[in-house]
């Protein structure tokens, strides 16, 4: 009985860690910070290898063959030393206060931010701009982003820059912010861009009459005049294709490139002769399909494409198009794997799996 007790104990200890760092979770729904029962409950989280060696030296008993005495110290020091590490006491002290551990909060003359004080922020002029993630706040005399001061903001003429296509989810979340002298994104200045012409294009990219940006970068030799939003992701000017924000190069008129598929894991896209694949976060994303044919291209299933003539693979982890030599496009059928065959693909005389040959149909 004494050794069930141990290794039930030892098991306990054992998972110990990963409660602590899963506790805070307790006081992550709105008003939780004001249920006592929740911080009963984190309290016990924390101090229960304490109470297990204070069972033990109640009840006279060896944790093995360890006194009950230097277990029970034991515990008690590590577990101060890992609450200390957490900053929990100062999370119960707030948690006791009824200050909350997430957000911006105001109470009495303190503002606070997921439960820690902004320094030199005005109570009494406090509010929070946007709907649903609430970054941005203001004072009588200052800007705050995620509880940090931006120093040059004016709180006066600080306001969001909407995107004509906002979802109205969206609308009280903009990217991009300005007052009379900047424009701002995440907290941080834009620089160089003019605020009373400036307009958010979609995704992340927005401009004014000078030059593009994507998210924090200008984008060298996008032209404002041409330029258009082909997805969230890719936009094109005149002269240039943007993946993000890399500027690529084609053989044909950036005029003519448009989208053939548009889906998150599969973007195919042409340029009247030839066709791409998009490969996000390369060092290339335009990758070029070799001899694919726009007109007669088309997605299958399980990373599959093809043309009337050839057969092609997706492979993402690789970046890259793989021709499948042997494929018969006419006949060729992608769909669900197959255990009898162990394919997920087929023509009338071969069985692949992921853009590999696997064996000739009999």
């Amino acid at each position: 009985m004494k050794l069930f007790l141990d290794i039930v104990s030892t098991l306990a200890l054992i998972v110990w860690p990963l409660f602590m760092m899963m506790s805070a979770m307790l006081f992550d729904a709105p008003g939780s910070e004001a249920n006592k029962s929740n911080l009963g409950f984190l309290l016990f989280i924390i101090f229960y290898p304490v109470i297990i060696f204070a069972a033990y030296k109640l009840f006279g008993m060896t944790y093995f063959r360890i006194s009950a005495n230097k277990a029970l110290v034991t515990s008690v020091v590590l577990t101060v030393l890992i609450a200390l590490l957490f900053d929990y006491p100062w999370f119960i002290m707030n948690t006791m206060a009824g200050i909350p551990s997430s957000g911006y909060f105001v109470k009495e003359d303190k503002v606070y931010y997921y439960g820690k004080t902004i320094g030199g922020a005005q109570a009494a002029s406090f509010k929070v701009i946007g709907k649903q993630y609430q970054q941005y706040a203001t004072d009588e005399k200052h800007v705050y982003f995620n509880g940090k001061l931006i120093d040059v903001a004016d709180p006066a003429s600080f306001t969001g820059i909407s995107h004509p296509k906002s979802q109205p989810e969206d609308e009280g979340n903009p990217l991009f912010w300005k007052d009379k002298t900047h424009v701002y994104i995440e907290g941080h200045t834009l620089s160089g861009a003019r605020p009373a012409e400036f307009r958010h294009l979609g995704g992340r990219y927005g401009s004014d009459s000078q030059q593009v940006y994507y998210g924090w970068q200008a984008l060298e030799g996008a032209d404002p005049a041409s330029f258009q939003l082909l997805n969230p992701n890719m936009a094109k000017d005149d002269k240039l294709v943007f993946v993000l924000d890399k500027a690529c190069k084609l053989n044909a008129p950036a005029s003519q490139f448009r989208l053939l598929t548009d889906q998150d894991l599969a973007v195919y896209a042409t340029d009247g002769q030839h066709v791409y694949a998009v490969f996000f976060g390369a060092e290339d994303p335009l990758q070029l399909v070799v001899d694919a044919d726009p007109a007669s291209f088309s997605l299958l299933e399980r990373a599959y494409v093809k043309d009337n003539k050839r057969v092609y693979y997706r492979d993402s982890s690789l970046r890259k198009m793989i021709l499948l030599e042997a494929a018969h496009a006419a006949s060729f059928v992608a769909g669900n794997y197959d255990n009898a065959t162990g394919s997920d693909a087929h023509d009338h005389t071969h069985y692949y799996l992921g853009g590999a040959l696997v064996t000739a149909k009999k």
